[in-house]
């Protein structure tokens, strides 16, 4: 037997044996309180560590033009001190405790999240409450991490140049959606930011409302459940507005961005706005998305991985991505780092040669099969991590997918057939719908 096909075969093996990990996973359980306060709770007794997830209804999508960033500013002015916290002193104690800490932003949300001994769960959700609460928003401190926040967009933005560019190619590819803004805010609008836009914001959208705790690990709901109540569940009812979620107008033509900036490759990508999950709506057109990303670029033996840069050796790398779990719609995309931009042509011309050849011709059924053992396989193992289980989870509650649609997802993946797999693509994956971006290499002038 080749070492492929025996590799093949222990990852079906493998994959058949872990299989009840999903489908006999404890069930998920909920709690909700009158002013809004959510709390879902996943009990897994196999070690007593727990993960738990501050879950916002607050992100890029929330802020107002000329005040982007606001969101991500929160993400580092909760760790600046409040009521009963001094600046730095929350990730102190969560350190001594032999935990660890940290946060993230994103378009849809912001998240707070910290791995615990499953003995500190009562102290931890306390002490997120109470910063929650009563943060102090010094402005002081303000002053300071906003420069902090600067530096760190010259960071990963402007002295990136594939963000760079991924920034302009979005702005351009969206003409209404707030995804077309980064969420760590314009250069401009940082610079002019003041501490009364942070109390405002701060005001406006960390209330109780918004906010799912997400714990998973070896803790007792009910316990959990009486912690959350008594601290975000007692908090202040107050109401908050529909969220910013316009439908984006339908592309009139293609797109082309040229951005020259200091790089080491040439680069192409393009971005085609398409659905996200909409549980009961649109399953499996979107699960045959998803499945069509991964036919082009999931994995060595991916379609763009053996054509582009294996055989035609137009590009050193590619990939391709799509996030279904989002609010609105998500930006599709491809990327091509090229061996020389005189390739950039070709190279647009194969990708899209690829996408046809999906959209019109019948897709082999081992590789099709092989697409979803390879998804099915991602889900499973993501079983091992709490982190990444409390993130599905509030990622589908903050989203308002709703977490307990997981199954439904997994279900829809394997339904998909390859006719799916071709309407879907037919319909959302059109050059007419798309925005292509051109990174031209310079010399830098620093």
């Amino acid at each position: 037997m080749s070492r492929t096909h025996m590799s093949r075969l222990l990852c079906a093996i493998l994959i058949a044996c872990l299989l009840p990990v999903l489908s006999e996973a404890t069930p998920l359980q909920q709690a909700s309180w009158p002013n809004g306060a959510k709390l879902v709770v996943e009990e897994d007794h196999s070690a007593p560590v727990a993960m738990v997830q501050i879950w916002l209804k607050v992100g890029g999508r929330d802020e107002v033009p000329g005040k982007t960033g606001l969101a991500h500013v929160f993400e580092h002015m909760m760790f600046k001190g409040s009521k009963a916290l001094a600046p730095g002193e929350y990730s102190k104690r969560i350190s001594a405790m032999g935990g660890n800490d940290n946060a993230f932003t994103s378009t849809d949300f912001t998240a707070y999240f910290e791995t615990v001994p499953a003995a500190k769960v009562k102290t931890v959700i306390g002490m997120e409450a109470e910063r929650f609460a009563h943060l102090r928003l010094d402005a002081d401190e303000f002053a300071r991490e906003i420069r902090v926040i600067m530096e760190e967009r010259r960071m990963r933005t402007e002295d990136d140049p594939n963000s760079h560019m991924f920034e302009e190619l979005s702005a351009a590819a969206l003409r209404l959606h707030p995804y077309r803004n980064p969420v760590i805010g314009w250069m401009q609008d940082l610079q002019r930011l003041r501490i009364e836009d942070v109390r405002d914001f701060y005001h406006q959208h960390y209330v109780a409302a918004n906010v799912t705790v997400v714990v998973v690990g070896d803790v007792d709901f009910a316990s959990v459940k009486k912690w959350v109540g008594d601290s975000f569940g007692s908090m202040k009812t107050h109401a908050v507005p529909p969220r910013f979620n316009p439908e984006e107008p339908e592309p009139l033509g293609p797109k082309d961005v040229h951005v020259h900036l200091p790089a080491q490759l040439p680069v192409v990508a393009t971005v085609i706005p398409v659905p996200v999950w909409q549980p009961g709506r649109n399953d499996r057109e979107v699960a045959a998305l998803s499945i069509a990303t991964w036919l082009l670029a999931g994995g060595r033996s991916a379609l763009m991985q053996q054509r582009l840069v294996d055989q035609q050796q137009l590009a050193f790398s590619v990939s391709a991505g799509y996030d279904p779990f989002g609010m609105g719609l998500d930006l599709w995309y491809t990327y091509g780092a090229l061996r020389h931009m005189a390739d950039a042509a070709r190279f647009r011309q194969q990708v899209w040669k690829l996408i046809d050849e999906l959209a019109s011709k019948p897709i082999d059924a081992r590789r099709l099969q092989a697409a979803k053992r390879n998804i099915r396989a991602g889900e499973i193992f993501s079983q091992d991590s709490l982190y990444l289980r409390a993130k599905r989870i509030g990622r589908m509650e903050t989203t308002g997918i709703g977490a307990a649609h997981y199954p439904q997802w997994l279900a829809a993946l394997q339904a998909v057939t390859a006719k799916d797999i071709q309407a879907a693509v037919q319909r959302w994956l059109r050059p007419e719908r798309a925005t292509t971006g051109y990174l031209h290499p310079e010399e830098s002038k620093r």
